[in-house]
C-alpha cells in the first residue's frame, strides 16, 4: 500500500503548559521541599491546592516529513511522549501555544487524528481475539478508502492562481531532496500509473460503464492476509492474544499485530509511541524494520524510541533530540554524528550514537548527580540552555527552518481522512465478536451456571419441604428462603459483571478512543450478548429451588418467582455495569460494594421492619430492589395462603409490613430500578470517554476541522513560493 499524496507536519513555536500544585515546584534539595510540604499541610490542612504554570514543551519548531522514519529521543521527562501526544491529538487537559500545519494548511493535534494512526506503548488488544481477528476487525470498523476504483473527493482549488510557481519550486527543489525522498516520490508515481491502469481496466471490463467492484468480505480478507504476510505473523494467525493469566502470542509479535491493525487503515501518518520498549534485540529490529519499510512506502513514520541499538539506529532516516522539553537537534541521521563533534562531542567508531548522545552529551557522568531531587535539575536546566543555544545557532536548525518555511503543499482529499463504519455494522461485528468472546471465555459460562446449581441445590436441601412443617416453622423458612434468593440473585450478578467488565474496561475505551466503534454500538452490544446468560441462570435456580422448597404447587406462582429473580439478576448486571463503568479498578469496586450494598440488605424487608424503622432511614427501603423482589417472593407465596384451612399467610403479612404494592407492582419497581442503573452506567461510560481527552469533536467541529485541511494552504508558504518565482525570473 503505498501512499498517494504525502503528508509533512510542521510546527512552529509549540509549548505545552499544565498547572501543577506550587509545593511541587519549591526549590532546593529533597529535604528542604519535604519539610516546606509538611508546613503548607499544616498550615491550609482544608485548603484550596495553589497552582502554578510548568512549561512542558518549550517554543518547539520542527518538520516530519512524508517517506522518512523520523525518531524521537530523550531522556525521561524530557517531553517526547507529549510531543507525540499533541501532535496525535491524544492529550486530555493543559494548555497549548503554536501553529501545526499539515501540507501547509493549519491545524491542530485533533485535526491531525483525522490522518494519523496512533500506536499506544501498552497494545491493549481482546485477549481472547486472534491475531487474524484484530486486524480484521480493523479493516471492517475503520476500513480504509477504495483507492483504486472508488472515486476520490474533489479537493478545493487551492493553488489555483499558483500551480505553475508551485511546479517550478518542487522541480527545482527535486534536485536537493535527499534520496528517500526521491524514493517517496518514486513510490507516489508507481502508485498513480497502477492506480490508473487498474481502473482503466476495469472500466473497460465493463464496457465502458459502471465500475466492477469486489465485494467488501474479499477486499477485507485479502488485506488482512497481506497484513499478516508484511509483518511476519503467518505462525501466530490463528494464536489468540493472550494475557497474564492466559498464554497467548508473545510481546513482539503482539506489537506487531497493534502496527498491522494502524497500517491497515492506510492512514497517511503514524505515530508510535515506544514501538520498541519491552521487547528484546532481535523483535525489536523487526518492528523498526517493518517501521522502515511502512515510511519507504511514503507515509510519514514518527516514532519515539527509547536507547535504540545501533542496528535499529541505522534504520532511522530523521533524528530529533529532546531534552528539558526542548529540541537540541533535528535532521538527518546521517549528519547527526558531525553536528555532535562540531559541539566538541566526538562519537568514537565503534560506539552507538545514541547510546553517545545519552551519556556524553545530555548527561555528562562526571558532573550529572543523577536524582533530580538532589540538586540535578538546575545543572540539567543549564546544560539544557547551551545545548539549545548550540542547536539554534546552526546551520541544521536553519536547514529545518527552511523546510518548515517550504513545506509540502499538495493537495489532501477526503480519502485521506480516517473514517468509522456505521454504527449499524459496528454493532454488528461487536455482537458477533461479543459472542465469540463469551464462548471462548467458556469457564466464565460454566462457573455461572455452576453457581446457579449449586445455590439452587443449597437452599433446596436446607428448607426442603418446607410446606410440610408447622406454620411457624414455614413462616421462618419461607422467608429466609426468599430473601436469600433475593441477595444471591442481585449480588451474584453484579459481582460477575464487575469482574468481567473491569478487565474489559481498558479495551473499550481504548478502542472507542482509536475509532473502532462509538459508545451506543458497544453498549447495545454488550447488553445483547449478556442478556442470554442473565436470564439462563436464575431460570436455571428457579426450577431447582421452587419445587425442593415447596413453595406452592401453581405453575403460575412458579412463573412469577421465576420472573422476579430474572429481575432481580437484570438489576444486579445493571448496577455491576454502574460500578464498572464508576470506579477504575476491581480493588475500588469491592471497596464501594459493601457502603452500597449493605443498606439494600438491611432495609430488604426481613432484617428490619420497615414500617417501623427510623423515619428518617426508612426511605433507604424505596431505593433498594432487594425490598421490592422480596416483596414480590412474599405476596406470591403468603397472599391467601391457608394451612389446614387457617388463612394465617395474609396475617403473616401484615406482621411483617412489606408495603402496599402488589407482585406486579413490585416487579415493575425492580425493573425500573435497573432501567435507572442501565441509563446511569452509559452516561458514566459517556463521561469516561470523554474524560479520555478533549480530542473528541462533534460532527460539526470534525467537518470543520475536514474542511480546513482539505482547504487552501497558509497564505504565509503560497506568498513565498510567489516570491521564490519571481526571484528566480528576475534573475533570469
Amino acid at each position: 500500500m503505498i501512499a498517494k499524496n504525502p503528508i509533512q507536519i510542521t510546527f512552529e513555536g509549540l509549548t505545552y503548559t499544565v498547572k501543577v500544585p506550587v509545593s511541587n515546584e519549591a526549590s532546593g534539595d529533597g529535604s528542604n521541599r519535604l519539610v516546606a510540604g509538611i508546613k503548607t499541610a499544616l498550615r491550609k490542612p482544608f485548603g484550596k491546592t495553589e497552582y502554578a504554570d510548568k512549561e512542558i514543551l518549550k517554543q518547539m519548531s520542527g518538520t516530519f516529513r512524508p517517506g522518512r522514519l523520523t525518531a524521537i529521543l530523550g531522556p525521561s521527562g524530557s517531553g517526547k511522549t507529549t510531543l507525540l501526544n499533541l501532535l496525535a491529538g491524544h492529550l486530555s487537559s493543559g494548555e497549548t501555544s503554536g501553529k501545526i500545519w499539515a501540507n501547509g494548511r493549519p491545524t491542530s493535534g485533533a485535526g491531525l487524528r483525522r490522518l494519523a494512526g496512533y500506536v499506544n506503548q501498552e497494545d491493549v488488544i481482546l485477549p481472547t481475539q486472534t491475531v487474524e481477528e484484530a486486524i480484521e476487525m480493523s479493516i471492517l470498523l475503520r476500513p480504509p478508502p477504495l483507492s483504486s476504483d472508488q472515486p476520490q473527493a474533489e479537493s478545493p482549488e487551492s493553488l489555483s492562481s499558483t500551480d505553475g510557481v508551485h511546479q517550478d519550486r518542487k522541480a527545482a527543489e527535486k534536485q536537493q531532496q535527499p534520496p528517500s525522498l526521491h524514493a517517496a516520490a518514486k513510490h507516489k508515481e508507481a502508485y498513480d500509473l497502477e492506480a490508473a491502469s487498474i481502473k482503466s481496466h476495469s472500466s473497460s471490463a465493463a464496457g465502458g460503464g459502471s465500475v466492477h467492484r469486489q465485494p467488501i468480505s474479499t477486499m477485507a480478507e485479502q488485506r488482512r492476509s497481506h497484513a499478516i504476510s508484511l509483518f511476519g505473523l503467518e505462525k501466530c494467525r490463528s494464536t489468540m492474544v493472550g494475557d497474564s493469566s492466559a498464554k497467548g502470542i508473545s510481546g513482539g509479535e503482539k506489537k506487531r499485530t497493534a502496527i498491522a491493525m494502524e497500517w491497515v487503515t492506510e492512514s497517511p501518518v503514524i505515530f508510535l509511541d515506544e514501538p520498541t520498549s519491552g521487547l528484546d534485540a532481535h523483535s525489536a529490529l523487526m518492528v523498526t524494520h517493518q517501521l522502515k519499510d511502512i515510511a519507504d512506502a511514503g507515509r510519514t513514520v514518527v516514532a519515539v524510541v527509547h536507547q535504540p541499538s545501533s542496528e535499529m539506529f541505522a534504520l532511522i532516516d530523521d533524528i530529533v533530540v529532546l531534552f528539558e522539553g526542548r529540541i537540541v537537534y533535528m535532521g538527518e541521521r546521517a549528519n547527526f554524528v558531525d553536528y555532535l563533534a562540531r559541539l566538541g562531542y566526538p562519537c568514537g567508531m565503534y560506539t552507538n550514537p545514541a547510546d553517545h548522545v545519552f551519556n556524553s552529551v545530555l548527561f555528562d557522568g562526571a558532573g550529572y548527580a543523577g536524582d533530580r531531587g538532589l540538586g540535578g535539575s538546575k545543572a540539567m536546566a543549564q546544560r539544557a540552555d547551551v545545548l539549545f543555544a548550540a542547536w539554534s545557532g546552526s546551520a541544521e536548525a536553519a536547514a529545518v527552518q527552511r523546510m518548515i518555511d517550504s513545506p509540502e503543499l499538495s493537495p489532501i482529499t477526503a480519502s485521506q481522512f480516517r473514517r468509522t463504519s456505521p454504527a449499524a455494522a459496528q454493532t454488528k461485528y461487536l455482537l458477533k465478536r461479543g459472542g465469540r468472546n463469551a464462548l471462548r471465555n467458556s469457564l466464565v459460562l460454566r462457573i455461572r451456571l455452576a453457581q446457579a446449581i449449586f445455590f439452587g441445590l443449597i437452599i433446596g436441601l436446607v428448607f426442603l419441604n418446607t410446606q410440610n412443617k408447622p406454620t411457624s416453622v414455614q413462616q421462618q423458612n419461607f422467608s429466609g428462603a426468599m430473601f436469600f434468593t433475593c441477595v444471591t440473585q442481585f449480588l451474584i450478578a453484579t459481582l460477575a459483571v464487575v469482574n468481567v467488565f473491569t478487565s474489559e474496561r481498558l479495551v473499550f475505551q481504548r478502542e472507542r478512543d482509536a475509532g473502532y466503534y462509538g459508545l451506543p454500538a458497544y453498549y447495545a452490544s454488550k447488553n445483547i450478548v449478556e442478556l442470554p446468560i442473565q436470564v439462563c441462570v436464575p431460570v436455571v435456580y428457579s426450577c431447582i429451588s421452587y419445587w425442593l422448597l415447596g413453595l406452592r404447587r401453581d405453575v403460575g406462582r412458579f412463573f412469577i418467582y421465576m420472573v422476579t429473580t430474572v429481575c432481580l439478576n437484570l438489576c444486579g448486571f445493571s448496577f455491576g455495569m454502574l460500578l464498572g463503568a464508576s470506579f477504575a479498578s476491581l480493588s475500588a469496586i469491592l471497596s464501594a460494594l459493601p457502603a452500597i450494598f449493605l443498606p439494600f440488605l438491611l432495609f430488604g424487608g426481613l432484617l428490619v421492619n420497615t414500617g417501623n424503622s427510623t423515619v428518617w432511614l426508612r426511605w433507604i427501603q424505596w431505593i433498594s430492589p432487594i425490598k421490592y423482589g422480596y416483596t414480590a417472593l412474599m405476596y406470591n407465596q403468603f397472599k391467601g395462603y391457608t394451612v389446614d384451612g387457617v388463612d394465617f399467610g395474609d396475617r403473616y403479612l401484615d406482621q411483617v409490613n412489606l408495603g402496599p404494592f402488589s407482585v406486579a407492582v413490585n416487579i415493575v419497581f425492580v425493573l425500573g430500578i435497573s432501567l435507572i442503573a442501565w441509563l446511569a452506567a452509559y452516561v458514566m461510560l459517556a463521561r469516561l470517554s470523554s474524560t479520555s481527552g478533549k480530542h473528541h469533536l462533534g460532527q460539526s467541529a470534525v467537518r470543520r476541522q475536514e474542511q480546513s485541511l482539505m482547504g487552501s494552504p497558509d497564505a504565509r508558504f503560497v506568498d513565498r513560493v510567489q516570491d521564490e518565482t519571481l526571484a528566480v525570473s528576475s534573475s533570469q
